[in-house]
């Protein structure tokens, strides 16, 4: 887990909701290795102060993402209650299939893709290898080129190009409709693995027909993105990073602001 006990404290919470979506969970139901680390992250030499500041912080970290917490927890009781379980399987899952290959990580894409159709609209493709259908070479490139992109924007040694998921925004239309690339990390952020399968990604990205420059690119990890480990380290990346709390469901509070 990266720098931050409080998203350890958040999978920990969100495995024990999946089993029963409504429990009595109290500091002392956490681990003691995990609540010191808790503790010494917020200079805490109480424990409950520590659990209650670090459901404040997770409350305010969704906040910023336009979402809620997929739980309410009543303080004097320590009774937490599932609100959004689809999403607090989603976390389960993560948290048990991290850094597994093969059926876990195609299991992992699915379900952010899942998850995105939550956030987003438009079109979302998940197009990574492997694959149920369009096995073959001709046949994802058929499937490509029906999205604007040219006869050769995936080669002959090539799965799936580098491309994960394909987002496609409700706005204009194919070839002149936008393109934007969602890549998928089972695993614990990784600034290197994701500029090698981006690289892979943006060459071919540019063989659309028609969308030939910069591409907006996300990778989405098996992680959680905070301000403590990434504001002012991002600047200039070649992606968007994003974690497990930006595929919660959005609260609704989108905003249209005329200046």
């Amino acid at each position: 887990m990266g720098a931050n006990p409080i998203f350890e404290l958040f999978e920990i919470i969100c495995a024990e909701l999946v089993f029963q979506p409504t429990q009595i969970l109290s500091e002392d139901d956490i681990g003691d290795d995990l609540l010191n680390d808790v503790m010494d992250h917020f200079e805490e030499t109480s424990k409950s102060s520590a659990f209650r500041r670090a459901l404040a912080d997770l409350q305010a970290h969704f906040i910023e993402r336009g979402a809620s917490l997929p739980f309410t927890v009543d303080h004097p009781t320590g009774q937490f209650k599932a609100v959004d379980i689809d999403y607090i399987d989603f976390v389960a899952f993560a948290k048990n299939h991290r850094g597994v290959g093969g059926e876990d990580s195609k299991n992992f894409e699915i379900r952010i893709a899942n998850r995105l159709r939550v956030r987003l609209t438009g079109d979302l493709r998940r197009v990574g290898a492997p694959r149920d259908r369009m096995k073959k070479r001709a046949e994802i490139v058929k499937y490509l080129e029906g999205l604007g992109f040219d006869k050769n924007c995936i080669e002959n040694d090539d799965k799936d190009g580098g491309l994960d998921i394909l987002w496609l925004p409700p706005l204009g239309a194919v070839p002149l409709r936008p393109v934007v690339s969602l890549q998928c990390k089972n695993s614990f952020f990784d600034e290197e693995a994701a500029n090698a399968s981006t690289g892979r990604a943006t060459r071919t990205l540019r063989r659309h027909s028609h969308h030939r420059g910069d591409y907006l690119k996300f990778v989405i990890f098996n992680d959680y993105i905070d301000r403590s480990r990434f504001s002012g380290r991002a600047a200039g990346w070649s992606f968007l990073p994003l974690g497990l709390t930006d595929l919660a469901a959005p609260d609704g509070s989108d905003i249209l602001d005329v200046l």
